[in-house]
């Protein structure tokens, strides 16, 4: 098969280079090294030689020498894949530890982003005097508690007193916070070795060890360090056992923590309760406050707080946790909504409708939902006349553009993407990047429109973000299963950006990201989906739209519903209405989605549902009411849990 000559003409591969580029890149796909390997001496000299040489090596990353790596770099000596194969080796020398290729490698280029490898930078010996590296500690502060290139990094540096105690306790309290306490056990010989001793008997349970803490001599441990186990204990209760956690800590348990520590652990339980939808985490975030009004909880506990508190209708709660936000947080348009929510269900009419009028827009979650309280439509700006500045032969004969859309073709849309950003990043202005993205849109490249459009101004050619590939597809299964084509066209962009064939690492499929269970489950349900083939577009799209036809009429006709469902499973959103049932009415599925326990759900629902705005306003040519897109009505149709406990994810 060859690629479209759109793609070839003046590229100088021949057919049968464009055969062996297509096997090169189905066996790298199937993470067979081998077809790359063979047809690397007939492709090295094109302008896509990099990528088969990538195809060639990466498979193997586990089994590669210094030698190929270096042979590799010698042929290809920059662009994206070299750059890529750079940072994956690396990732695998850190590994490994194999210190004197790491510290050549890393000598070879820039400072890479990724701070696994700035923690392996800072842990090689061979680095450490010639290079300018980031301190230890300062680097494991920035890391996750998972990352383990930089809890090694601190082993290390505790190991030679470069960490002070201190700093070790302040960052195992954060371990404790965010739930990593096996990661914690690793630094136990770095502690005194009384606290070494009861790390694990604590780590094992927290409450038993609070109970028993009635004197540091209890477990023969010194004041300061009794002081420091025992709130780690408390914040590992906070975190696991948020309600008895809060009793206890208003109980004769709880007596005698300084002010600050007694707010602390209010405010962790807070926490982790809001993000278990707990009925009385509003309570507990207003009692936290009330402990102690000077102590600041983090941004992310602040942002529950509010979340929380438009779960129980707490509108003074909101502004509090506002008001607390560091400048940066109070700036997204999210808070600033909500904000201006609760002052208008508090009769400040005129302060909220100021803060609605800065932020509506028609483009994102927060500025649609403002037009919606103002009581505005939806209404999109009128196109520029203008088209896109055409793209010059400068910029479509370029390497790294003819790269990214080759790849698109070839169905490689992750590394597509980084060659295109390679292109985004050297164009000077707007124009040139709406022309890039016009370029782009000749060859159907749809993903890589809609990336270029997240970098200009809503205005002008905005229709280049809202691209609808495959409109009679679409429209056909949306009609077929009594779904709202601008639903459809909203997921789509979501869940694919228009790229036929895409398969995600968990391995969903096509348009809709459909996995294969969830696949043969609603064909099983549905036999006239019998011939539905999930790997072509129309068979994707038939599929797709009959999965997410099932979610509605599971959850009443709830588009935010069925949106988090598609993307987290129905068992989830199940269990979520069981612990809180939200109010009925416009403002429910905004409050809803708010409060969505997981980050990737919450911002895929909020998404979903303004490209729905826009892609109906788009399709019926008129204003569309945008409330009634995040209604929810008074039953959502909750069933008893193992009724969907096995239903695929989709």
């Amino acid at each position: 098969m060859l690629l479209p000559a759109l793609v070839t003409a003046g590229t100088e591969l021949t057919a049968a280079q464009q055969q062996l580029l297509r096997q090169a890149a189905e066996g790298f796909a199937n993470k067979d090294y081998l077809p790359a390997a063979s047809a690397l001496p007939d492709l090295a000299q094109t302008y896509m030689g990099s990528w088969v040489g990538y195809w060639a090596l990466q498979p193997r990353l586990s089994t590669l020498t210094q030698s190929q790596y270096e042979a590799y770099i010698h042929q290809f000596p920059s662009g994206v894949a070299p750059e890529l194969l750079r940072r994956q080796w690396l990732l695998q020398l850190g590994k490994r530890q194999d210190w004197a290729d790491f510290a050549k490698v890393y000598r070879q280029g820039p400072t890479p982003r990724l701070i696994s490898l700035r923690c392996y930078a800072a842990s090689d010996p061979l680095l450490s005097s010639a290079v300018d590296l980031e301190p230890p500690l300062l680097l494991w502060r920035a890391a996750s508690p998972s990352d383990r290139a930089c809890n090694g990094l601190a082993k290390t540096a505790l190991a030679a007193g470069q960490i002070p105690q201190s700093a070790l306790w302040q960052q195992l309290q954060r371990f404790f916070r965010e739930g990593f306490f096996q990661q914690a056990l690793q630094f136990a010989p770095f502690l005194p070795p009384s606290a070494a001793r009861n790390l694990p008997k604590l780590i094992q349970d927290p409450g038993a060890w609070i109970v028993t803490r009635t004197a540091p001599e209890a477990a023969g441990t010194e004041p300061a360090v009794a002081r420091q186990l025992i709130t780690l204990a408390w914040l590992q209760l906070a975190y696991q056992q948020p309600e008895r956690a809060v009793a206890w800590i208003s109980s004769s348990r709880g007596q005698g923590l300084p002010a600050a520590l007694r707010a602390e652990i209010l405010y962790e339980a807070a926490w982790s309760g809001a993000r278990q939808l707990h009925l009385e985490a509003a309570t507990w975030y207003a009692e936290a406050y009330r402990s102690d009004p000077d102590y600041r909880p983090s941004d992310e506990v602040l942002a529950w707080m509010i979340r929380a508190a438009l779960r129980a209708r707490d509108w003074p709660l909101v502004e509090r946790a506002y008001a607390r936000m560091s400048t940066a947080q109070r700036k997204r348009g999210e808070w600033q909504f909500w904000n201006a929510f609760a002052q208008w269900q508090q009769g400040r009419v005129d302060a909220a409708r100021a803060t609605f009028a800065r932020l509506a827009w028609p483009w994102d979650y927060a500025g649609q939902l403002s037009l919606a309280a103002l009581g505005r439509p939806l209404r999109l700006p009128e196109p520029s006349a203008d088209p896109a500045p055409k793209a010059t032969p400068a910029l479509t004969s370029r390497g790294d553009f003819r790269r990214a859309i080759t790849l698109y073709q070839l169905g490689l849309y992750f590394d597509a993407l980084a060659e295109w950003q390679h292109v985004l990043d050297g164009l000077s202005d707007a124009n040139a990047i709406r022309s890039a993205a016009a370029a782009a849109a000749d060859r159907q490249a749809w993903l890589l429109v809609i990336n270029a459009s997240t970098r200009v101004p809503k205005d002008g050619d905005w229709r280049q973000g809202y691209v609808l590939p495959f409109p009679r597809a679409i429209l056909a299964a949306a009609q077929d299963h009594a779904l709202d084509p601008a639903f459809v066209a909203g997921l789509i962009r979501q869940e694919s950006g228009f790229a036929p064939g895409i398969a995600s690492s968990a391995g969903a499929q096509g348009l809709m990201q459909v996995m294969p269970a969830t696949a043969a489950w609603i064909k099983g349900r549905d036999p006239t989906l019998a011939g539905a083939d999930l790997h072509s577009n129309s068979g994707n799209l038939d599929i797709g739209s009959a999965y997410l036809a099932h979610l509605l009429h599971r959850f009443q006709g709830a588009l935010p519903l069925a949106a988090a469902a598609y993307n987290a499973g129905p068992g989830a959103v199940q269990r979520w209405l069981q612990r809180w049932s939200p109010e009925p009415g416009p403002w429910g599925g905004a409050i809803f989605a708010a409060n969505i326990p997981y980050q990737q759900t919450r911002d895929y629902v909020q998404a979903v549902l303004s490209n729905a705005a826009i892609y109906s306003a788009l399709l019926q040519g008129k204003e569309p009411d945008i409330l009634s897109l995040w209604q929810l009505q008074p039953d959502l149709g909750l069933e008893p849990a193992a009724a969907t406990a096995t239903t695929p994810r989709p």
